[in-house]
């Protein structure tokens, strides 16, 4: 769950300063990043997003545009993660198994159903969060205030289910691994 680290210092941070979110990002980023790296020598997808966009977008914001929106920073970041979500996918290498979050060893069918399911959710999360970020910055359809608090309970919601399933996954009591085992 250190993966998604950057994004919730934006949703946290940026209400205060897009700026200094997109550095602590970046340096969120580098350090998880760096931490798989240094031991294997990859990096993985959804690690090098993070590493590429928040860098990016923290040069954009602090040297050549200063002022940009949290909506307007937040649609380009989190379309760009949604984007690596949806190559994971696309390769048949959800990005969620490049993590351990389990605690006790699982059947390797169990684990690519629950990888995929999770990996679904987390694209249907940065989708929803740039549809949101869409209303604000494209539509102006919604204020900030309502669009920062929609993307931090949804991205809550969605790190919340992540945790719980490795939970119920770990503990094998889940109606969800029940349905997870039978297809």
């Amino acid at each position: 769950m250190l993966a998604f680290l950057p994004s919730a210092i934006l949703f946290v941070v940026a209400p205060l300063s897009v700026s200094l979110a997109l550095w602590l990002g970046f340096a969120a980023a580098f350090a998880v990043g760096l931490s798989y790296f240094g031991p294997t020598g990859k990096i993985r997808v959804f690690d090098g997003a993070g590493l590429v966009l928040f860098g990016a977008m923290a040069l954009y914001e602090g040297f050549i545009r200063p002022g940009s929106s949290q909506a307007e920073i937040g649609l380009i970041i989190e379309g760009g993660l949604f984007l690596a979500i949806l190559y994971s996918m696309a390769t048949r290498r959800p990005f969620t198994s490049q993590y351990v979050w389990l605690k006790t060893e699982q059947e390797p069918e169990l684990l690519v159903r629950a990888h995929t399911l999770l990996t679904a959710i987390w694209a249907s999360a940065f989708a929803a969060l740039c549809g949101i970020d869409a209303l604000c910055s494209v539509n102006h359809s919604l204020s900030p205030g309502w669009a920062s608090a929609g993307d931090l309970v949804l991205f809550g919601a969605a790190l919340t289910f992540t945790w719980q399933m490795g939970v119920y996954i770990d503990t094998g009591r889940a109606p969800i691994l029940l349905f997870l085992k039978r297809r």
